[in-house]
């Protein structure tokens, strides 16, 4: 085998190794890359995903960018991006097929979601999980995965929420993606599991109390349960309430923290008494069984839900029970739902549930979504419907959701003492709050007091009894459900009806007959006869069709004691679908009741069948690597179908893109997707992809070392719903993985666009065998990088890496390939790679093959390092050089190198249809340049990504790339906007910039010296007021949230959770501290509309043994705040100097050395009236005053520098307004 030249200096790398060694002068105007005033995205944020796939996305909008980084497989696969009910989502090829048949739960992949339930990899290291199993016996059975730690079992409901570490996420889903493993499994379902969170004066007369109360029915001898954040026993108007207790959060105690428990339980019960009895609660005659399932942030998770349900339904003694939480809209069928059904049929529960807050149409939230439950919505105390009370049918199946209505607007009760007010104060003890969270617990009382008069009745006859007798307030169902709450009525009415009635009928329905029995009961002494009407609208107000609705008569006689039913025949009419809803009214003289009726008609439906070829004309074998994926352009709904698979879908407009692995013996897989960009569908179809029209999709620079890298392809299509492109994006190794693209022949539509993106270097690693022919051997680095070197190995067999296995053999110094079943756990794979090097290996290759096998049981203590690893997980090369070693030892050429010198990042695509190759292949002297600095000052790399801006939306490859730390170069770019992204030890920066072609070089500099604090920009929780200032009011309260290592630039860079980093942050008002949380957090705290002085106090230290700069920072921000400032950012001042240090962050010392300084202000341009600097040579022992003068915009500080060591710098700045900070910096920057 003859000799390779692995790493051949050209003149570009020549250029990039010349300018390493240059100083970097301050930042200033010209072709500086500065941050974009406008930049909403804020810093990234990384979220793993049950798949162990790693997304880092910029911003809360569809376009902004996201990066994939995919886990280890037996086939690289495609990604779906798509935006879904205002969120993005990220859905691996393999799991998308999974997703539709129910066994994963689609927000398991909602990357939005994910973050804003703070799931991100800053707040947590495991994925929570709710997994459902078919039975008991398959619960009583399942083995922990590995990685995995049980979070809560929950055997009533066949569940056990489990913690999977992040870092071995694949254990679990690795089973889930393999049919054999999952059956053995048991699994029925993986769930996310969510977190859930908490959504009287003229309130209670609204609904009639008083009347009932004056009937002696006040709910004396019920019990109800509180499911929330628990309660203050103290509070003079809940003494002597709670019965019994328990807490469900690891709080260790039902005292409320938040304030939310205590509102809901003075709303139900409260006896007014803090209050002279103006704010008494509906029931006050109940007693109370407090379950803590929310914290005192006021969130819970759903394990803790479902268990606290159990609890009050099975063993506190409750009645009924109250919820004013809940979580994302639903069908009904999540576990929480479905707990509500089973646990009021086996004990007769109540659970009254709050609808939500969301506002919109089809949005009730689970648990209310559920069958059982009755579902609250709001009204105003004007009965009108609330804006922020969410609206029905129910999602799937158009069911009448909510049933009932109560006032939720401006409601006053309890407040706990000593806890910051979520809402208007009141009084001492009061507060004004809003929500379908306010209004459920007058339903609670209401039942209550229906169950003291009728001590027989169970959940069924006391959910009719409140509906059947609600107020009309000429509001839709859908809106109000039956009406809104009238306690007076239900307490005087003799005649309960049913509830409310829903009807779905499928494809095809004309014709179709579904039948529904209301039933009235008569209570009274006397038989009443009612006269029956019906009349319902659909979702624009419209009249139903003339019979769609029918009843069997028109009226009803009920007997004294007795019971009638009447049906309700609904029929499908003929090109009549649709949603429609209503209400049936009985009435006879005084005596009416309502009954809601929805009526769901569902939409023409077709059929739908793929059948995929492969580029050898076979159907692959591999469901979970090859797939179609059926995008809706309108509603932006996706369903996935696997070859050969029929799915049914609405009459519409589709793209379909079918995404084809192409596998080869001894070669990697070639990955193909061929789309119809625009299908249709007005009949069923069947069609064939055929991967061998795929065309070539290709971009590579004119510079032969920029052979390595990876290549990224985006089949791309418009969604009217969003306005925005959903793209499938396959990310593989340019240099063995081929991309092919094509659409259909005869097809084209301008929602369609294709994209290639490509990030060109040198090779990172290479192998080279010989099995009388050359071939080159894919390497993927598993654990770490290995050292820079060039080889040549010994390779050798060591059957599947344990130690009786490589007992046969001599590894020293050589290269042992081992195969095995990666499904035995990533602590296996740690153990096989320590076992290799205790048997004197040099280096070790994976090779994955899958045997069945599932994650082994933890074992002893891992001691020791593992080689440096490569993996093979379906690679054809591997698999060869497998073949090889097998036969005897035999020997490669091996280099590998940590970090490249060379940088090209291009985009390219085409739109409307792909019929020809995609190529691209730019000369370097046309595309745009950049001179890069990675500032450093310690040895390490740095790492880098991008996104080009492409037909609207940002496209990049996934994988960051590695670059030596403390060098300069010039890299090369496609013409466009590009969002930038770097690392440097734990912190990441990012800059969006647009660059030209035929420019002078634009600068950038990363991670320059002085770090410190930085305000600049926007940030983003993924909430609906996204993006917004960093520590800004809103609500009625101020938010903090503080980036303290910003770089020169003034890039904001935040404390990770799992960095090494420490440090707190704590909020003062007029000098009375308001909490304190940890510096990796964010912070909020209800405050006064009154002016108030505040103060925010912060201190960052970092530990991390390669970041020797900047190691501690402290601020302290002084500034008034009153309502006047609602909505906007706070007036606090930041310093930020920006001296001219070398790549190192290094200045010279033994001199005199001037730098200039920045006092910024973070809600837009201030009157800076003084800056004082002081400067410290023995990190904060000692301070000495700086020379500061102004200089225009700027300041100019001068200061004396020793021969060595580290400078650190204290400053004081004041505005006009009074605004003022202090804030220090040990080591800002060293000296050499």
């Amino acid at each position: 085998m003859g000799r390779r030249r692995w790493w051949r200096g050209g003149a570009v790398a020549v250029l990039a190794a010349a300018l390493a060694a240059s100083v970097v002068a301050s930042t200033g105007p010209g072709a500086v890359a500065q941050p974009m005033a406008a930049d909403d995205r804020g810093e990234p944020v990384s979220v793993t995903l049950v798949s162990g796939d790693r997304v880092q996305l910029w911003g809360s909008d569809p376009a902004a960018p996201l990066r994939i980084e995919p886990a280890p497989r037996a086939h690289s696969v495609p990604f779906q991006d798509y935006w879904h009910d205002g969120d993005r989502y990220v859905v691996p090829g393999d799991a998308a097929l999974l997703v539709g048949a129910g066994v994963l739960d689609r927000e398991l992949f909602n990357v939005t979601g994910l973050i804003r339930q703070r799931y991100d990899d800053a707040h947590t290291a495991a994925v929570p999980l709710l997994v459902e199993y078919a039975d008991a016996g398959a619960r009583a059975r399942a083995a922990v995965p590995a990685g995995a730690t049980v979070r809560r079992a929950l055997p009533e409901f066949n569940l056990t929420a489990l913690d999977q570490d992040k870092d071995s996420a694949q254990n679990l889903y690795g089973a889930l993606t393999r049919p054999t493993a999952r059956s053995a499994t048991g699994v029925r379902k993986v769930w996310l599991n969510k977190r859930v969170r908490a959504t009287l004066d003229q309130s209670v007369p609204q609904v009639g109390a008083p009347t009932a109360w004056e009937r002696g029915l006040t709910g004396a001898g019920v019990r109800v349960a509180v499911l929330d954040t628990g309660i203050d026993t103290d509070h003079p108007d809940l003494a002597g309430k709670t019965v019994v207790s328990k807490d469900f959060t690891g709080t260790g105690g039902v005292e409320d923290g938040h304030g939310h428990g205590t509102h809901i339980a003075s709303i139900v019960t409260g006896t007014g008494a803090a209050s002279g009895g103006k704010y008494r609660g509906v029931a006050p005659g109940v007693s109370l069984a407090v379950g803590k399932v929310l914290d005192d942030s006021g969130w819970g998770t759903d394990d803790g839900v479902l268990a606290g349900m159990r609890w009050a339904a099975a063993e506190s003694g409750a009645k009924v029970v109250n919820m004013s939480l809940g979580s994302d809209p639903t069908d009904g069928q999540d576990p929480m739902s479905l707990a509500v059904n089973a646990l009021s049929r086996e004990y007769g529960t109540l659970f009254v549930i709050a609808a939500g807050n969301y506002g919109a149409d089809r949005t009730v939230g689970s648990p209310a979504a559920a069958d059982d439950a009755l579902t609250v919505g709001s009204v105003s105390k004007q009965d009108e419907p609330s804006d922020f009370s969410s609206r029905g049918p129910r999602r799937g199946d158009g069911a009448a959701k909510p049933e009932i209505s109560a006032p939720g607007g401006s409601i006053v009760a309890a407040r706990p003492a000593g806890v910051p007010p979520l809402g208007e104060p009141v009084g001492d003890g009061y507060q004004r709050l809003d929500g379908t969270s306010m209004a459920t617990p007058h339903v609670a009382g209401a039942a209550a007091i229906l169950a003291q008069q009728h001590p027989d009745w169970t959940a069924p006859m006391l959910k009719s009894a409140l509906v059947s007798s609600a107020h009309d307030v000429s509001a839709g169902v859908f809106e109000v459900g039956a009406g809104r709450l009238d306690v007076a009525g239900a307490t005087a009415t003799p005649v309960v009806a049913t509830a409310a009635v829903s009807a779905y009928l499928p494809w095809p329905n004309a014709g179709t007959v579904e039948r529904r029995t209301v039933t009235w009961t008569n209570t009274g002494g006397a038989p009443v006869t009612l006269a029956l009407s019906a009349e319902l609208v659909d979702e624009k107000g419209a009249a139903a069709p003339a019979g769609l609705v029918a009843l069997t008569q028109d009226s009803v006689t009920v007997p004294a004691g007795g019971s009638a039913p009447v049906e309700v025949v609904v029929t499908g009419q003929e090109g009549r679908t649709g949603t429609y809803s209503g209400v049936l009214v009985a009435s006879a003289g005084d005596v009416r009741t309502r009954t809601a009726i929805s009526v769901y008609q569902q939409e023409q439906r077709f059929s739908f069948t793929p059948t995929l070829l492969d580029r050898t004309g076979a159907e692959p074998v591999d469901e979970f690597s090859s797939s179609a994926f059926v995008i809706d352009l309108e509603s932006g709904d996706i369903n996935s179908a696997a070859s050969g698979q029929t799915i049914t879908l609405p009459r519409g407009r589709y793209a379909v893109h079918a995404a084809v692995t192409t596998s080869a013996p001894g070669q990697e897989s070639s990955y193909t997707t061929i789309s119809h960009p625009e299908l249709n569908l007005d009949r069923d179809v069947t069609q064939v992809f055929d991967a061998r029209i795929g065309q070539p999709v290709i971009a590579e620079p004119d510079n032969p070392e920029a052979r390595g890298g990876t290549h990224a392809m985006y089949a791309m299509s418009q969604v009217a719903e969003c306005d925005c492109r959903f793209a499938f994006v396959t990310d593989a190794d340019a240099r063995f993985q081929p991309l092919y693209a094509a659409t259909l022949p005869g097809t084209a539509s301008d929602a369609y666009a294709l994209g290639v993106a490509r990030r060109a270097t040198e090779p990172g690693l290479e192998m080279v065998a010989d099995d009388g022919q050359e071939f080159d051997v894919n390497l993927q680095a598993l654990f770490s990088l290995p050292p820079a070197e060039e080889t040549t190995l010994t390779a050798v067999y060591g059957g599947s890496g344990t130690p009786e296995d490589l007992a046969g053999i001599d590894a020293t110094g050589k290269l042992v390939v081992v195969e095995f079943d990666p499904y035995v756990g990533r602590e296996e794979w740690l153990r096989r790679g320590v076992n290799i090097a205790k048997a004197g290996g040099k280096l070790a290759m994976f090779r994955f093959i899958d045997e069945g096998a599932t994650p082994l049981p933890p074992g002893d203590p891992i001691e020791g390092e593992p080689v440096p690893t490569f993996y093979g997980d379906g690679s054809g090369t591997v698999d060869r050089l497998t073949d090889l070693v097998k036969e005897g030892e035999t020997t490669v050429e091996y280099a590998s190198r940590e970090t490249t010198d060379l940088r090209y990042e291009l985009i390219h695509g085409v739109e409307r249809q792909v019929t020809a190759p995609v190529v691209y292949r730019p000369r370097t002297a046309d595309l745009a340049t950049m001179r890069a600095a990675y500032h450093d000052n310690a040895p390490n790399s740095a790492g880098f990504v991008a996104f080009g801006k492409l037909f609207g939306r940002y496209v990049g490859t996934g994988w960051f790339a590695r670059t030596a730390g403390g060098r300069e170069r010039v890299e090369y770019f496609t013409p466009t906007e590009w969002e930038l992204s770097a690392t440097t030890g734990p912190y990441v920066a990012d800059e969006t910039v647009t660059l030209e072609a035929n420019r002078p070089p634009a600068r950038i500099a990363w991670n320059k010296a002085v770090v410190g604090p930085s305000l600049r920009g926007t940030t983003k929780n993924f909430v609906p007021e996204d993006p917004h200032p960093w520590s800004w009011r809103n609500d009625g309260r101020i938010n903090v949230k503080l980036p303290m290592y910003g770089d020169a630039a003034g890039r904001p860079r935040m404390v990770d959770t799992f960095s090494d980093a420490s440090g707190s942050v704590t909020v003062y008002r007029d000098d009375v501290a308001l909490g304190t949380v940890p510096v990796t957090d964010f912070s909020e705290y209800p405050v006064p509309d009154a002016d108030s002085s505040y103060r925010v106090v912060a201190d960052a230290r970092q530990h991390n043994a390669t970041w020797t700069l900047s190691t501690v920072v402290t601020a302290e921000w002084s500034f008034r705040s009153s309502a006047a400032g609602e909505g906007k950012a706070l007036p606090m001042l930041t310093t930020r100097f920006d001296p001219a240090v070398d790549v190192r962050n290094q200045a010279p010392g033994n001199r005199r050395f001037s730098f200039p300084a920045y006092v910024e202000r973070q809600d837009g341009p201030a009157k800076i009236t003084s800056l004082k600097v002081d400067v410290s040579y023995d990190d904060g022992k000692t301070w000495r005053p700086a020379d500061v003068r102004r200089d225009g915009r700027r300041w100019a500080v001068s200061v004396r520098h020793p021969a060595n060591g580290h400078v650190s710098l204290r400053s004081t700045a004041s505005d006009s307004d009074g605004n003022r900070l202090t804030q220090t910096v040990l080591r800002a920057y060293q000296l050499g």
